[in-house]
Formats: structure tokens, sequence, C-alpha cells
């Protein structure tokens, strides 16, 4: 026996076919060029889209009926919140004014507590980006007060801006 001369010119070829399956080549089922088989075919993909829109529709409708009782509870709350607003302000009659005052001078006191945090940011804008530290020390420091204000702010507003109904 000899060896080829040259080891890289020998001849060798390799094959493998692979399915999805993993059992060789299927051969296309019977029938399947057979137009009353692909007939059925049609009908059987047209039957399971009219199931699937029909679910869908079915949900569709579940999800409007969901949303009608969503509104419906939240005009019931709102109705609710008017009402009690209303009785505060027939009870407090003397608060609505000092309520208007007060707002506009909280509302000044957010905007100036906005513009020493907008300083505060662009003067130390590097060491907030950097240091975690002085990301804390400037959370710590504006956080808490404009959380707090933003609340008697949003207490303050109702009252500030409804107008008490006339009594007849």
């Amino acid at each position: 026996m000899s060896a080829p001369e040259n080891p890289s010119s020998a001849s060798w070829t390799y094959r493998m076919e692979v399915s999805p399956t993993g059992q060789g080549p299927s051969a296309p089922p019977p029938g399947s060029n057979d137009p009353v088989v692909l007939l059925h075919h049609l009908v059987n993909l047209q039957n399971q889209t009219l199931d699937a829109l029909r679910q869908s529709l079915e949900i569709s409708r579940q999800e409007l009926e969901l949303t009608r009782e969503i509104v419906q509870v939240n005009r019931e709350q709102r109705a609710r919140q008017s009402a009690e607003l209303e009785r505060w302000q027939n009870g407090h009659k003397g608060m609505l004014d000092v309520s208007r005052e007060t707002l506009g001078r909280l509302e000044q006191v957010h905007a100036a507590l906005l513009g020493e945090m907008a300083e505060y940011v662009e003067e130390h804008h590097d060491n907030l980006v950097d240091a975690d530290f002085a990301l804390s020390d400037f959370v710590d420091r504006f956080g808490p007060r404009l959380a707090h204000l933003n609340t008697m702010l949003a207490v303050l507003r109702p009252l500030a801006v409804a107008r008490p109904k006339p009594d007849a």
C-alpha cells in the first residue's frame, strides 16, 4: 500500500442530511397536491382563524365592560370627593380665604426652593454625577423639604380654588 504523495490532495467526501425532526428527509404527505386535501386544509385554517377572532372579540367585550366599570367607579369617587370638599367648605368658610392666601405664599416658597435646587445642581453637577456622597447629600438637603411642600400644596390647591355653592 502506498500512501498518496500529497495527503491534502486525497479526495474525501462527507455527507449528512439534517431535518427538523432529526429523522432524515421526509416525504411529502400523500395527496398533498390533491385539491380536495388542500381545500380541507384551507377550511380548517379558516375555522381556526374564526375561533381565534371570536375569542379576541370576547376578550375585547370583557375589556370594554371592565373599562365601563372603571369609569363608573371614577365618577362615583369624584362625586364623593366633591361632596366631601363641599361639606368641608360649608363647615369651614373662614378657612377658604386663608387657604387661598397660604397657597399663594407657599407657591412662592416652592418656587424659591426649586430655584435654590437648580442653582445647587448647576454648581455641583460634576460632583453629583461622580460622587455618591454628594448625591446623597443633595437628596437629603432638598428631597424631604420638596416632598413635604408638594404634599401641602396638593392639600391646599383644591381648597383654595374651589368655590362653595351659594346658599339657596
